[in-house]
Parts: structure tokens; C-alpha cells; sequence
């Protein structure tokens, strides 16, 4: 077995012939980063100023134009009070004026606004699925909640929050309680679900290394060592517990796609999503994270090495790690 190089050691060899997809900088912040620097809306700038300015662009409003309460809150299915906090926004970028008891009127022409609604957040449906399940585990979010709910809650239309929900239905995460509301599955927040999520994994993972389908995606496998050493170059306290937790997935999913097999790729994805439950609510351990890390680059340079069998051994070992430092967070919260 060849020895391998420490994260900290890869790290000083790839910044200077490492060329980063998403434009991380030498000092770790990548282009969303620096553009998020700039002034904001109050710091925290809802997404439904970004609809609202994208209806506005799309109906061609002209300068001077009065942006009536109800026919917007009707127009993007909201109530008026989300729709008057987007405005009083906009009016504070100039980009609509209030004038006393008669309302809001659009600044400047919507041919315009195109450019400025880029600045302003957009969830997806991936972001909604994050957000309920890390608002329950937050205990921000009733056990019982409805469609309405995730609508006034995260401010955006009735067609994604029920994307967003069927997704949660589809991964078992939630379950309808009766029409028009749902619960979360109690199983997916139980100590024996986060046990048996690593049992199904050691079942499945080590063997996609051995699969006759596997193909060493070399463009795969670099892109995500490159990932791995961007993370490793962030300052800790960039570090997040969301964002380590994506670089694991995307390690994971890298593997299952070079499986070549649809059914394990697939059945890898969507154990990443139920687990997400299991792991965002644990308090983040930087030791931890920088263990798991090496073992992520070992079992990449085993694969890049085409040593297979020594990669699937290693998968193997990362996994039981895993559940025994799982194991030992369980034992240390029940004798608290």
C-alpha cells in the first residue's frame, strides 16, 4: 500500500497548479462570495423581492407604474403583508417610490431590472427540502405543517413548495397525516435510524468499488479531489456544517456514478437526502471533519491508482469509522 499524502500537505501542493471551477481565490472566497460582500437589503434580502422583480421585467411595466398590493400578492400567490416588506426593499434601492396613501410606484422601466433581479437570492426546490427539514430539526417548524405554511414561511410560490414537498414525500422524510397536511416521519429522527443508515451503506457503498460496471472517471475523480482540497483551503469558520456535509455527498455520488449501475447510483442519492435529517442537526467537529476528509482522499487515490479492491476496503474502514464515532456521539448524549 502506498502512502498517502495529509489534507494539510495536498493543500500547500494544489495552490498553485490547481485552477478552481467555481473561481475560489487564493484566499479562499469564490466569486457568489465576493458578490455576496456587497451592501444588502437589510443583510438579509428575501427571495421574494426576486420574483417580484422578475414579474415585473416579465409583464413590461412601465415607469411610474402603480404595483398595487393585491394584484401583486394575487399575481404571485402570497399574501399582501410579504408582498408590502418586498416593496418597502425595493423602495430602499430606489427601485420603486412610495408615495403617502397612494401606494408604490415602479422608478424606472422594467426593460431595466433584468440585471438587478440577478442580485437577489432564488431558493430552488433543493433549498426548500434543506430548509424544512433543518427548520423542524430546529424545532422552528411544527411537527404538522401544510402547504400554506411552507409558502408564507419561506416566501415562494405555490408551485415549488409543492415540489419541495413531493420531494420530501418521495424520500419517506414526511408523510401526508391527512389532506392538505404532513408530519415527519418519526423514524428518520430515531438514534436506531442514524445507526441503520450506516449499516445500509456499509452494505451497499464498498461494493460499488467492485462492481464490473465501475469505470475510473478520472474527470469525475479530479473534480472532486479539487473540491475537496477548495474545502480544505476555507477558513475554519467558513467551514459549515451544511457546506462539509454537500463535499461528502458530492465524494459519495462521485463514486456511486462511476459504479456505472443506475440502481446503486441511485439508491446512494437518495439515502443522501434522508440522511441529511440524521447529520445537519450534529454539532460540527472540526477534528472529525479533517479525519474524514484524508480517508475521502485515500479511497480517490486508490481509485485513481485503478487499486480497486484496496479502495473498496478502504470505503469500508471510512463507513465503520463513521458509525463508531456515530456510536460514541449517541453513548456521550444518553448519559447526559
Amino acid at each position: 500500500m502506498t502512502r498517502r499524502p495529509d489534507p494539510a500537505a495536498a493543500e500547500g501542493a494544489d495552490r498553485a497548479d490547481t485552477a478552481p471551477a467555481d473561481g475560489t481565490a487564493a484566499d479562499g472566497k469564490t466569486r457568489n462570495d465576493r458578490a455576496s460582500a456587497k451592501p444588502a437589503l437589510d443583510g438579509a434580502p428575501t427571495p421574494l423581492v426576486r420574483r417580484l422583480l422578475s414579474y415585473i421585467v416579465s409583464e413590461g411595466l412601465a415607469e411610474g407604474a402603480h404595483l398595487a398590493e393585491q394584484t401583486l400578492a394575487d399575481a404571485l400567490q402570497v399574501s399582501r403583508t410579504p408582498i408590502r416588506k418586498a416593496l418597502m426593499d425595493l423602495a430602499r434601492e430606489g427601485i420603486v417610490q412610495s408615495e403617502a396613501r397612494r401606494g408604490y410606484f415602479l422608478a424606472r422601466p422594467a426593460r431595466s431590472l433584468f440585471a438587478a433581479s440577478l442580485d437577489f437570492p432564488a431558493l430552488t426546490e433543493d433549498d426548500i427540502f434543506d430548509r424544512i427539514a433543518i427548520d423542524h430539526l430546529d424545532g422552528e417548524l411544527p411537527d404538522l405543517f401544510s402547504k400554506r405554511d411552507v409558502v408564507t414561511r419561506y416566501d415562494v410560490s405555490t408551485r415549488l413548495a409543492e415540489r419541495a414537498i413531493q420531494a420530501l414525500v418521495d424520500e419517506k422524510v414526511i408523510v401526508q397525516d391527512q389532506p392538505g397536511s404532513w408530519k415527519f416521519n418519526p423514524f428518520m429522527l430515531t438514534a436506531e435510524a442514524s445507526i441503520a443508515s450506516y449499516a445500509y451503506r456499509l452494505a451497499i457503498e464498498p461494493n460499488i468499488l467492485l462492481l464490473p460496471s465501475f469505470e475510473v472517471r478520472r474527470d469525475l475523480i479530479r473534480a472532486c479531489r479539487d473540491e475537496h482540497i477548495r474545502f480544505l483551503t476555507l477558513r475554519p469558520a467558513e467551514r459549515t456544517a451544511r457546506l462539509a456535509f454537500k463535499v461528502d455527498v458530492s465524494f459519495h455520488e462521485s463514486i456511486a456514478t462511476c459504479g456505472g449501475n443506475h440502481f446503486f447510483h441511485s439508491s446512494v442519492v437518495q439515502h443522501n437526502r434522508m440522511r441529511q435529517l440524521l447529520e445537519y442537526r450534529d454539532s460540527f467537529d472540526e477534528e472529525r471533519m479533517l479525519v474524514w476528509l484524508k480517508e475521502h482522499l485515500d479511497i480517490m487515490e486508490a481509485v485513481a491508482a485503478r487499486d480497486l479492491a484496496e479502495a473498496s476496503d478502504l470505503m469500508r474502514t471510512h463507513l465503520t469509522n463513521a458509525l463508531r464515532h456515530r456510536e460514541a456521539n449517541l453513548a456521550r448524549h444518553r448519559r447526559r
